[in-house]
């Protein structure tokens, strides 16, 4: 095996990853590992999909060749954290253009969380017409996520009003029509007439298929089978 490389010997190189420049001797303040190292690891999760624990493995072999430090899986967990928080706080544009995407998931006993994604139309009109192909994960923004003990109307009515005040009344909510969101959406459209609420194409589907289904046995079955996974 090659000796591995100093870490004193390694030149400060602007490495050029799409928008993203980094030092790969760098640190960030406050922290013991290099930027590139922490650029790293998010990757590996986020765009590699591995697990904290197959990552920091994957660090373990890298640091019998190179010049890497190799971080435990529980700090790769508090730099994705790190980010997420980031990603939530940071001020997001104002824009008379956003569309919303709401949905209620993550059902823990009374509690629920609401999570609002945002794409400008201006950005999905250029996925569209420009690079021809359907909306993904990264395209999209977290508007809003806030974990909430009730989802009745007037609930949903507050948080829209309050995401709207922040980022622009939005050309259109696209939502599951799901009852602990569809009141709320109605009530904000009594106010805000240019809005426009969409039904999912995915969801609304899904119902379709129930009904066409719905007196199957072996769907009912597995339906059955479905709720007790769930929960």
């Amino acid at each position: 095996l090659e000796k591995k490389t100093e870490l004193s010997k390694l030149p400060t190189v602007t490495r050029t990853n799409g928008s993203e420049e980094l030092i790969e001797t760098a640190k960030p303040y406050g922290y013991s590992y290099l930027t590139y190292t922490i650029f790293l690891a998010i990757k590996f999760l986020i765009a590699g999909l591995n697990s904290l624990r197959g990552i920091a493995k994957t660090f373990e072999i890298l640091s019998i060749h190179q010049a890497v430090q190799a971080p435990n899986f529980n700090t790769i967990r508090q730099w994705v954290l790190r980010l997420g928080l980031n990603e939530l706080n940071r001020a997001k544009e104002y824009r008379s253009d956003w569309i919303f995407i709401l949905d209620m998931t993550i059902e823990i006993g009374k509690n629920k969380c609401l999570v609002i994604l945002g794409i400008s139309q201006e950005k999905l009109g250029r996925i569209i017409e420009q690079e021809a192909r359907s909306l993904q994960h990264q395209d999209v923004e977290v508007l809003s996520l806030e974990i909430l003990n009730q989802t009745v109307g007037t609930v949903i009515l507050e948080k829209l009003n309050n995401l709207a005040e922040r980022v622009g009344t939005p050309i259109q909510i696209v939502s599951d029509r799901g009852s602990d969101v569809k009141k709320g959406i109605d009530l904000y459209l009594e106010n805000n007439s240019t809005t426009i609420a969409t039904y999912d194409i995915t969801h609304k589907m899904a119902n379709v298929l129930k009904h066409e289904l719905s007196d199957d046995q072996r769907f009912q079955e597995l339906s059955k089978e479905c709720n007790l996974t769930r929960k």
